[in-house]
């Protein structure tokens, strides 16, 4: 395949079910194996797969040489999401965001071997500037996520507008805060700006991947 950050959807997966493979294995290395995360179940095939890898989440997996190196994924905030279900504390001040044009960012990874010592990555940062260019081009707003608090300053360096939901605090050893991040022409040009990327979009598209909004649903109030 291209090498590239592959967008990969429920109606272009089946061209990918070696990648995606590839991807829950990689996920488990690093979640599971390498930052021990609690709560997540240990399998016998050594993938990493929650309730959220459904046909509505979306991957964008970074190949190079037909190998999975970093990935991240986006689920709809209409639905039942990580947010919604499992940390809504974290978003107590402002809510969980419910919006067609909102999605939720979780489960962004770089394969151990691709990561550089003391700078962000090179295949880190085409991830998440890909990640910017995929909102940008679907209409999305924003993206929330549950993110470490050491990715605020990062992100703010890039210019990005991060709106928290609620109050910093500790999960598994960890100072997290939820917020959203605003999807813009700008926030995508701070990235690459910053970590000198080539304007051109390093997004793959093979088949007819499923446009992120689909249709207008009833969301349900949020207390």
């Amino acid at each position: 395949m291209i090498d590239g950050v592959h967008v990969v959807t429920a109606s272009n997966r089946h061209l990918y079910e070696e990648a995606i493979d590839q991807s829950y294995r990689l996920r488990y290395r690093i979640y599971i194996e390498e930052l021990k995360w609690r709560g997540l179940p240990r399998r016998d095939d050594r993938c990493e797969i929650d309730q959220f890898d459904t046909p509505d989440a979306v991957n964008l997996l970074y190949l190079e040489n037909n190998r999975v190196i970093g990935g991240t994924r986006l689920f709809p905030s209409t639905e039942p999401h990580m947010l919604s279900e499992v940390f809504p504390h974290f978003a107590a001040i402002r809510g969980v965001p419910r919006e067609d044009d909102i999605a939720e960012w979780t489960r962004f990874y770089v394969a151990p071997e691709r990561r550089e010592e003391h700078r962000a990555s090179r295949v880190g940062s085409i991830v998440l500037s890909s990640m910017i260019d995929y909102a940008l081009h679907e209409g999305l707003s924003a993206v929330s996520a549950l993110m470490n608090t050491y990715w605020l300053p990062r992100f703010l360096g890039y210019g990005w507008r991060v709106r928290p939901l609620g109050l910093p605090d500790v999960h598994d050893g960890e100072w997290l805060v939820a917020g959203t991040i605003d999807i813009s022409a700008e926030a995508l040009a701070g990235i690459r700006r910053a970590h000198g990327l080539a304007e051109r979009s390093a997004l793959v598209r093979l088949g007819v991947p499923r446009p992120f909004i689909r249709e207008k649903r009833d969301v349900p109030a949020v207390a």
